[in-house]
């Protein structure tokens, strides 16, 4: 099939974990005819998660595609996680879509994941569909989601396709929109008309759905306006345009284990989902400047790579998104990131783990290469030497972390090798050795984020890894000013060591870290030797005063000094300045720093009083608290980074693992009395160990 831009849907299926996305996502490609048989989740044979740990686990952890054809467009769909653990995936769907397809429980409407995800969606702008899913649940009900989602959120819901019963007297779906009824009948649906009992409530809602495609155009206004209703065409187009500029969100609806909804859901994104014509990307030049960058076919090629994985057979896949031009096995790019120039011999699409070799792909559409060492997530590629790249993913920071280590050697070394190839691949998941702590310490989203990849590496690298929490790193600082002077001196035959410097110090405001001034009058000490004296003065911060903690936020003055025309030197100096800051910080008042992290957690309403005791016995300070609607709340506060270590794990313990959060690191503030005396304690004990 010869296509066009207009002719590509890019969606996102998203949603709370369990609402039936997976189950979804293989049913629409049945539909859609990209498979012959649709999966369950307990065949451990569905496209999307093929890895060992979902099949395993039976849940969704990596960003799965599928694509077909399906009424003369190319539908790509993108299978995401529905837990917060693996947001990165999500992320990397959102870049590459142009729509996303939320989807609901018929029963449960609206959670916490739900929430956080629309929050997402709206500061990209993204056109949602809503997909209500599993109406054949005991107390499963169109009008109570209907109503909670209006409840919930600041949007224009229009209704599209209703269910023919709930619950147990489910039979099938009606598409407002063609005026069908839709029921199963072995694999497939079959149309037929409207039951008589849903008459009055079809008239009703298609009321609600023709008067909201009217005030898509003034035109399609006017024409509803003289003829009182509009034809199909005219809905679909109202509809189109409505949805393309994210002023209403449809709603459909069905029973993707019954493969219900299906025709209907197809139909719809086909002739009113989003193209990528209607997207923009954002670019940004070698001075910083960001512009917006259409997806335009006639332009030389360029793409922006959203995601990469390693196969066991296929080596290092990179996916990516077609911005300008079109891209084919012939096509020479070169990769901005590092300058090298990149041969694609083969274009694939991809079906869960399966590669669709294809010859060509243009604007707006998605495909993977293979077998390129030289490219990384959030790269571009275009076929033109130029400055402008695409910018990033923006992705949030990892809110658990742990230190590593392994037995022995060898197996440190497979350990940290294994960690390495996985940080490639996830940039939500990161590893890195602290100097201060001396620690190996990973990072990522959740407890179920860490323990899935640390489970991963032990089973394939055959080796076992210890962890345990890691420490924090405080930092030190002084609160008053103070003078000293300090002089080296070193007779040994010869050359002998000497240097004299006087300083003042100062408290700095928290975060400018470190200055040095030269003020002293008359040449007491050469200007040639003050580059020793800051370096002195920057390696006695390091090694900290009251617990070996870095200090921060000093102000150095030399104001006088002395040396000698044979025996000085700039390392004289460096060891007198040393002497003369350790000297001053015994009268400046010095103290111990913690970092303050920004927490924001969503909860059901019912845990609030839980939750706020908890974060009052940590040491917080609640900012504010926001009514998401529907009994769910957001708290945001500032907790200290040692009281937040575990709270993974805690906010599980006390939310029944409906609770998410999200969490960064905001500022360094004072700590005193017995909680510092604790650390200072605990630092000298790790000293002498």
């Amino acid at each position: 099939m010869s296509y066009t831009s207009a002719d590509i849907r890019n969606i996102a299926i998203i949603g709370h974990n369990g609402t039936g996305k997976t189950t979804l996502f293989e049913h629409m490609l049945l539909a859609g005819g990209a498979v012959s048989k649709a999966e369950s989740i307990d065949s451990g044979k569905t496209v999307s998660d093929y890895t060992d740990e979902e099949i395993s686990r039976q849940i969704s952890m990596y960003l799965s595609h599928g694509s077909f054809e399906f009424n003369g467009k190319v539908v790509n769909l993108f299978d995401t996680p529905g837990t917060s653990d693996f947001i990165g995936e999500v992320i990397s769907a959102f870049r590459a879509s142009d729509s996303a397809l939320m989807i609901a429980d018929g029963r449960d409407g609206v959670q916490i994941e739900t929430i956080k995800l629309w929050r997402r969606l709206n500061e990209r702008n993204i056109p949602r569909i809503v997909f209500v899913n599993k109406y054949d649940r005991e107390r499963a009900s169109f009008q109570t989601v209907y109503s909670d989602l209006k409840e919930k959120f600041e949007a224009t819901f229009v209704p599209v396709v209703i269910p023919m019963g709930e619950g147990p007297e489910f039979k099938g779906v009606i598409s407002l929109i063609e005026n069908k009824a839709y029921t199963v009948s072995g694999a497939a649906e079959s149309t037929g008309e409207i039951p008589e009992e849903y008459a009055s409530l079809v008239e009703e809602l298609r009321l609600e759905l023709i008067e909201s495609a009217a005030e898509g155009s003034d035109e399609l206004m006017e024409k509803y306006f003289e003829e009182g209703t509009l034809e199909i065409e005219d809905i679909r187009k109202g509809i189109q345009l409505g949805l393309q500029e994210n002023k209403i969100v449809p709603v459909l609806g069905g029973c993707s284990e019954q493969g219900s909804g299906m025709q209907a859901l197809l139909s719809f994104l086909a002739n009113n989902a989003p193209s990528p014509l209607s997207s923009t990307e954002t670019s940004v030049d070698a001075q910083g400047n960001e512009k917006n960058a259409p997806i335009d076919a006639s332009a030389a090629p360029s793409v922006f790579v959203y995601k990469t994985s390693i196969d066991q057979f296929s080596g290092k896949l990179s996916y990516f998104k077609v911005v300008t031009g079109t891209v084919n096995s012939d096509t020479e790019l070169v990769n901005l990131t590092v300058g090298k120039k990149e041969k694609i011999s083969k274009l694939h699409k991809s079906l869960g783990k399966k590669l669709v070799e294809v010859k060509e792909l243009t604007a707006g559409d998605v495909g993977v290469i293979t077998k390129t060492a030289s490219v990384s997530t959030n790269d571009t590629l275009a076929s033109q030497d130029t400055s402008d790249r695409y910018i990033p993913l923006k992705l949030p920071q990892p809110i658990y972390s742990l230190t590593v280590s392994a037995d022995d050697k060898k197996s440190e070394d497979k350990m940290n090798e294994a960690l390495n190839r996985i940080v490639e691949q996830d940039l939500t998941f990161q590893i890195n050795f602290n100097t201060e702590t001396k620690e190996n310490v990973i990072s990522g989203m959740g407890e179920l984020h860490i323990n899935s990849i640390l489970s991963k590496v032990q089973e394939k690298q055959k080796i076992t890894i210890n962890t345990k929490t890691p420490k924090v790193a405080y930092r030190e600082t002084i609160q008053k000013s103070s003078g000293a002077e300090y002089a080296h001196k070193k007779q040994s035959g010869g050359h002998g060591q000497y240097g004299k410097v006087v300083i003042t110090i100062s408290p700095l405001p928290r975060g400018e870290q470190f200055s040095f001034e030269n003020i002293i009058k008359g040449g007491a000490i050469s200007k040639g030797y003050m580059p020793g004296i800051e370096k002195g003065l920057i390696e006695a911060m390091e090694e900290g005063y009251l617990a070996g903690y870095p200090l921060v936020d000093i102000g150095v003055q030399v104001v006088d000094g002395k040396e000698h025309s044979v025996d000085s030197s700039e390392m004289s100096f460096k060891l007198a300045a040393k002497g003369a800051l350790k000297a001053a910080l015994k009268d400046a008042g010095t103290a111990l720093l913690e970092p303050i992290m920004k927490l924001q957690v969503f909860i059901e309403g019912t845990y609030l009083g839980d939750i706020l005791s908890d974060l009052s016995g940590k040491r917080g300070r609640v900012l504010g608290q926001e009514d998401l609607g529907g009994g769910i709340t957001m708290v945001e506060a500032e907790v200290p980074q040692a009281e937040m270590l575990r709270y993974a794990i805690d906010l599980k313990s006390l939310t029944s693992g409906t609770g998410s959060f999200e969490m960064e690191f905001d500022h360094y503030e004072p700590i005193t009395g017995k909680i510092a005396e604790d650390v200072i304690r605990a630092a000298k004990e790790a000293e002498e160990e």
